[in-house]
């Protein structure tokens, strides 16, 4: 016997129906659901679309995603990705779980986490060739909705909402953009939106998230914040930083560019570690990548978790980047700087 109610499996049925053809046509791979359907969740959670650009071709030769005679099965579509047992390494989580109101829902696995539209491209602009699939997707995204009505709606990133509903009002701003905003009506539910979990903002930000999202769901007055300013290049010191580090990494002026400095050091087997501290940007920013970029490193186990959060990885290039308002500077900024390297420096000299 079926896990689903009857409605589930038929929405699931029409889904089928009526997107195979479209990823037949455009050879994409398509999923409406990150997580198993739910009924009545206290949170449904929707991302624009997912974000890997695999081919449909591909998707249906592979067992995880559990095709019979060349299409997806019901069941199988109703329980989302089959990769989501992984999510606690996709950095779209780690920004979720620094929220409380979105992590305690993910925690008691009271939420759903489905997809807006339902095909797999790296950035939207590439699906918004194919208006009618949209169309298609909207349409079977709206019956979805009326059928699990969940309590809460929160859509991830501002592009996101704009694409799926108008901005009625801005809740809240953060240094440099705005972080939570409430978007119109949607399919007869009040959406809100967020900045988008895979992208680091500071810890401040990600608590003044959390309160107003509170906040506005409990009908209460919205607390209003103010952030210190960002990091100017003038309050970092290059030469301090190297001082602390001790030779162990040394940072210089990078192609003669003013305020953008470089480093580089053998990291766990072929790896060779490529560094940047760039205070020339808006948003200043610590960062590494392997030196023969785009060449992916190969222990990224050892390299990930050596920071202290917040940050993001696999971002603009970069294997990690970390905003230098990132740091509490509980203490001077470099020596927090150089505490992030020293522990990257100590974990990569434990595996060699």
């Amino acid at each position: 016997m079926s896990k689903f109610v009857p409605e589930l499996e038929q929405w699931a049925a029409e889904v089928i129906e009526k997107i195979t053809p479209f990823a037949e046509q455009i050879d994409l791979a398509y999923y409406p659901l990150q997580t198993e359907a739910k009924m009545n969740p206290e949170l449904l959670i929707i991302g624009l679309n997912p974000g890997s650009e695999g081919k449909y071709n591909e998707q249906k030769t592979k067992d995880k995603w559990e095709f019979k005679d060349g299409k997806m099965t019901i069941e199988r579509l109703l329980k989302g990705n089959p990769f989501i047992e992984e999510k606690e390494e996709w950095k779209i989580f780690r920004g979720l779980n620094r929220i409380p109101f979105i992590k305690q829902a993910v925690d008691s696995n009271n939420y759903c986490f489905m997809n807006y539209v339902y095909f797999g491209t790296s950035v939207f602009e590439k699906i918004k060739k194919h208006p009618e699939a949209i169309q298609i997707c909207k349409e079977l995204t709206k019956k979805f909705i009326e059928i699990i009505n969940p309590k809460h709606i929160i859509v991830l990133g501002l592009e996101g909402i704009e694409s799926i509903s108008k901005i009625e009002k801005t809740l809240l701003k953060g240094k440099t953009k705005r972080l939570l905003v409430q978007g119109g009506d949607l399919f007869g539910k009040q959406v809100l939106a967020i900045s988008h979990p895979s992208y680091a903002v500071s810890t401040a930000e990600y608590e003044a998230i959390d309160t107003n999202i509170k906040e506005f769901y409990e009908g209460k007055p919205l607390k209003s914040f103010t952030f210190k300013p960002n990091v100017k290049a003038s309050d970092v010191n290059i030469e301090q930083i190297n001082k602390i580090l001790a030779e162990k990494l040394e940072f210089t002026l990078w192609k003669n560019k003013k305020n953008i400095y470089a480093a580089q050091c053998k990291g766990v087997g072929n790896d060779v570690l490529d560094f940047r501290i760039d205070l020339k940007q808006n948003e200043k920013y610590l960062s590494f990548r392997s030196l023969e970029h785009p060449k992916k490193l190969e222990n990224t186990e050892v390299y990930k978790n050596t920071f202290k959060e917040p940050f993001s990885i696999e971002v603009n290039a970069w294997f990690v980047e970390k905003f230098l308002n990132n740091y509490p500077q509980l203490q001077a900024i470099e020596q927090e700087i150089a505490d992030d390297l020293l522990s990257l420096l100590n974990a990569i000299k434990a595996q060699q």
